[in-house]
């Protein structure tokens, strides 16, 4: 059932996201601050750009919720009349909890403690699941006319206040399966309804159906939450074979490497600048990377080669949320702050183009799975005039680099 899942392209087409009216990137996004050169700035316009923000965009009233300290999420779960639970809503809520907080507190070294607070009944929604229009990549104004029925059944008994952001698991049985179609969706950064009290439903996560990826479906629709894109390539998904394989959860969230980028990690505050290496000079440098999965030593080296571009190069293993790891290494990849959600903005080097491995993951999708370098590996780019060699590992399991920079 796996394979036969994996081989549907269409399957992982999942919105994310708010509505809102055409975009204007702005070509030259302001410069990363002196003390941070290697913080490039998230590019106006851009659909969750993968760039720091010039002013704080996390927290109370922000278009994402905070990723570092204690968040808060409100947990509900609905029904229709046309589509009733066939399970105890503890049962579902069982699928997902305790497993995201316990993911979230690993891949973030303990700097974000997710506390979900459950409404642990069904709430029955006022009209059948059929009247929603409720598809794959369903529209703002299909979202809230759900909202707000939601509301309708719920406001009255819960009180919505204090909550960072709120995920709304759905009856399984409402819609298709997963593996003809994927619902599940997050929207943030614009309010679909608020509640007589003024708390706004403007960071919501849905989680339709039984997914593949098991509970890590919804560690990736929070994932947008904190303000993170997606991977994967949303308008030709067979490409994403292409862009950044199953290295991070917003990519393939039921890959074998199951943590996130370190670039990611750094973005959400749960990485230190001390952590982090930055070659803007010229000249030759050798760094020791210590795993992205486990705490401490320094997690990646940057070199930015424009405002809105960087290489970066990070070690991983098969620890932690990458436990099923299929290679280890160091892992080359490239990112742009001026590419929308879906469009690409991270795309890894490929160490052995020609190969793939662990087919068994998944149908499609595999050619990545050995992307890592290892020792005596490397590579050029006259372009921008940056290439870097393994050196190899130490006796504690950190990689050693040597990186240069040519102008």
């Amino acid at each position: 059932m796996r394979l036969l899942a994996l081989t549907a392209a269409a399957l992982l087409a999942i919105a994310s996201g708010a509505p809102g009216g055409p975009r204007t990137a702005s070509p030259s996004p302001s410069p990363p601050p002196a003390g941070r050169p290697c913080a490039l700035r998230a590019t106006p316009g851009v659909a969750m750009s993968e760039g720091f923000p010039d002013r704080s965009q996390n927290g109370h009233g922000r278009e994402f919720a905070p990723s570092t300290g204690v968040v808060r999420a409100l947990t509900l779960l609905i029904d229709f009349p046309d589509a009733k639970a066939p399970h105890s809503a503890r049962e579902r809520y069982g699928e997902f909890f305790p497993a995201v907080p316990q993911w979230y507190a690993r891949a973030s070294y303990g700097r974000l403690e997710y506390r979900s607070t459950p409404v642990l009944r069904w709430i029955r929604m006022p009209r059948p699941f059929s009247a929603y229009g409720i598809g794959r990549g369903y529209g703002w104004d299909a979202h809230t006319a759900m909202m707000r029925d939601l509301l309708r059944a719920a406001d009255h008994g819960i009180d919505f206040r204090g909550y960072d952001l709120v995920n709304v698991l759905v009856t399984p049985n409402a819609g298709p399966p997963a593996d003809e179609s994927v619902l599940s969706v997050t929207w943030t950064g614009a309010s679909a309804a608020t509640t007589d009290d003024g708390a706004r439903l403007d960071k919501v996560s849905l989680i339709y159906g039984h997914d593949q990826s098991g509970a890590r479906v919804l560690s990736h629709e929070n994932g947008h939450d904190f303000g993170l894109p997606d991977l994967y390539a949303a308008d030709d998904f067979p490409r994403t074979d292409a862009l950044a394989g199953q290295w991070d959860t917003m990519s393939l969230d039921w890959g074998m490497q199951g943590d996130l980028l370190a670039w990611h990690k750094w973005r959400l505050g749960w990485l230190d600048d001390r952590q982090i290496g930055c070659l803007t000079a010229r000249g030759t440098r050798t760094f020791t990377l210590r795993p992205v999965e486990v705490p401490g030593g320094r997690k990646a080296v940057i070199l930015p080669y424009s405002r809105t571009r960087a290489l970066v190069l990070e070690a991983r293993a098969a620890l932690g949320d990458d436990r099923n790891a299929c290679r280890t290494g160091v892992l080359a990849y490239r990112v742009r702050t001026d590419v929308d959600s879906g469009q690409g903005p991270v795309t890894v080097l490929d160490a052995h183009p020609r190969t793939s491995a662990c087919d068994y993951s998944s149908a499609a999708f595999n050619s990545l799975n050995d992307a890592p370098f290892t020792a005596g590996e490397g590579a050029a780019d006259r372009a921008t005039g940056l290439s870097f060699t393994v050196l190899g590992r130490t006796a504690a399991g950190d990689w050693r680099i040597r990186v240069t920079r040519r102008r």
